[in-house]
């Protein structure tokens, strides 16, 4: 016999088709659901749902209060929301489960540095980054980040 079908909780004998639209208990005609009628029944008590604990908020890491650089004020945020470039290499479905990982990971500096030397698409976009940070208009993060080491001509 399935073990999804139930059993008439009346009879006890046949497959159920029915539940008893107050206490939710399965029938299987209307000669069971009468004799279930003659004793009074009650709705089921809700099962409560389970308490979640919401940890509470941890303190800004020491490495951010020390570093204010590593902060970007909104209008640095406003140039990388708005470059092209990056959102062409945001298209980059593997560059945006990366930065996904990065980002929820217990050690998020070892898999940055790990991307930085083994995927040239997160170096290309980081380079892009730096450089809106620090933007001259007409140079590509590229050009800006070989011009700062010295590799690059300068206009």
């Amino acid at each position: 016999m399935d073990k999804t079908k139930k059993i008439c909780f009346v009879c006890n004998i046949n497959e159920s088709k029915y539940k008893c639209p107050i206490c939710t208990q399965p029938y299987c005609s209307l000669v069971c659901y009468k004799k279930h009628k003659e004793t009074p029944c009650e709705k089921p008590a809700p099962i409560p749902e389970p308490e979640i604990t919401v940890p509470p908020i941890e303190p800004v890491p020491d490495y951010l209060k020390e570093e204010s650089v590593a902060l970007l004020n909104q209008e640095q945020l406003d140039r990388i929301a708005q470059s092209g470039a990056i959102k062409d290499m945001l298209k980059n479905e593997g560059l945006r489960r990366l930065i996904k990982l990065i980002d929820s990971s217990e050690n998020p500096e070892y898999l940055l540095d790990k991307a930085r030397t083994d995927n040239q698409l997160f170096v290309e976009f980081s380079e892009e980054i730096l450089a809106i940070i620090e933007r001259d208009p007409g140079l590509t993060g590229r050009e800006q980040v070989l011009e700062a080491m010295g590799m690059g001509p300068k206009a």
